[in-house]
């Protein structure tokens, strides 16, 4: 996994694994059925839009009026626009370490946030020439007025929204996977 990845030192987390280590004969299938909940909670995360530290930053106005027009509009679903994100979240697992992450460059810049420098440019603009106020048109229109136009170098800032990272809720979860996965082992059911 390339892309994004987070390694996990929590004590809680760890010490159930151990746990598993430990006592279990085949501690693998333990770790695939953890891995597979790693899987389905971080795509939880982003369905919920929320971090380990409460709900994302919204998106900028002029990012969500971007969107208007596609199949997801305005300021809902951030990360999944087109669902590449969401469907690249995937999992692995061993005899000793379950894990969850992304092969997506771009994933790094949602889960920890970014600064992009953005450099000066010339482009044209199209305007209408018809009746009243004048507004931005696409380069096809008929009735249109092209400016070239210069862009100034600036900076674009997007805020981090953390979707790998494990909660209360996921340490209970992973701690039950762990408990069943003993219990199953010892063949008490």
């Amino acid at each position: 996994m390339a892309g994004a990845q987070i390694r996990v030192d929590d004590r809680e987390v760890l010490a159930a694994i151990d746990r598993v280590m430990r006592v279990a004969d085949n501690p693998a299938a333990i770790m695939a059925d953890i891995e597979g909940y790693l899987v389905f909670s971080t795509q939880r995360h982003i369905e919920t839009e929320r971090g380990p530290d409460g709900p994302w930053p919204r998106l900028s106005p002029r990012t969500a009026a971007k969107r208007i027009g596609r199949r997801r509009r305005g300021y809902d679903h951030m990360l999944r626009v087109t669902n590449r994100l969401y469907s690249s979240i995937t999992g692995d697992s061993g005899s000793d370490f379950a894990a969850v992450g992304t092969n997506l460059v771009y994933a790094g810049v949602h889960q920890f946030g970014a600064t992009i420098d953005m450099p000066g440019r010339e482009q044209d603009i199209h305007l209408s020439t018809g009746r009243g106020r004048r507004r931005f048109v696409r380069s096809a229109a008929k009735r249109k007025e092209t400016r070239r136009v210069t862009v100034a170098p600036h900076q674009v800032t997007i805020p981090a929204r953390p979707f790998l990272y494990i909660d209360d809720t996921d340490r209970a979860e992973i701690e039950r996977i762990a408990a069943d996965g003993l219990r199953r082992e010892a063949g008490v059911e």
